[in-house]
């Protein structure tokens, strides 16, 4: 079963799975933009090829979520240099940034200023301010 193309999206396990779609959609564009590249593509025009492929996808809403914090992990399996090592420390970094992302929300709930929240938790202001923007939109 090839579940690529016009073929492919007309599959029931397509049509009823909202991941697997949007997965078909996401590989579509990288074989769109891996269709320009020249016979012999340069390492740095691959890249390329996938940064693009990932930063449409996101714009027209595919994947997002997943691309957003994986992208440059989808970007080395397409090269196979994916590294467990590697991947490891990436995780421990998101989860630190998540931390310190949920303790600078909880700071300014509680009132404090984004110039402090941004020196406690050693987030750049201009995040923290987008921050509080998403706190006072749910308020």
């Amino acid at each position: 079963m090839n579940i690529r193309g016009e073929e492919g999206e007309n599959l029931p396990v397509v049509q009823n799975c909202g991941i697997l779609k949007e997965y078909c959609e996401f590989m579509d564009i990288v074989f769109r933009y891996q269709a320009e590249l020249k016979n012999k593509p340069t390492k740095e025009q691959m890249e390329g090829c996938y940064d693009k492929a990932i930063k449409e996808a996101i714009s027209r809403g595919i994947l997002v979520d997943y691309l957003t914090r994986k992208g440059a992990e989808v970007r080395n399996m397409f090269f196979g240099e994916y590294d467990y090592d590697l991947d490891m420390k990436v995780k421990a970094q998101e989860a630190a940034e998540d931390k310190a992302e949920e303790t600078a929300k909880n700071l300014l709930e509680e009132g404090d200023s984004p110039e402090k929240v941004s020196r406690c938790v050693g987030l750049p202001l201009e995040q923290v301010l987008e921050l509080q923007k998403q706190i006072s939109i749910k308020a």
